[in-house]
């Protein structure tokens, strides 16, 4: 396993469900 590789990875993944659970926290809050 690439340490660099699957960090760059995971930066894009945790940022998509970032933006995932803003949306539903958004839409539970409206």
């Amino acid at each position: 396993i690439e340490r660099a590789g699957t960090k760059a990875g995971n930066k894009g993944f945790d940022a998509a469900l970032t933006a995932i659970e803003t949306a539903n926290l958004i839409s539970q809050i409206s």
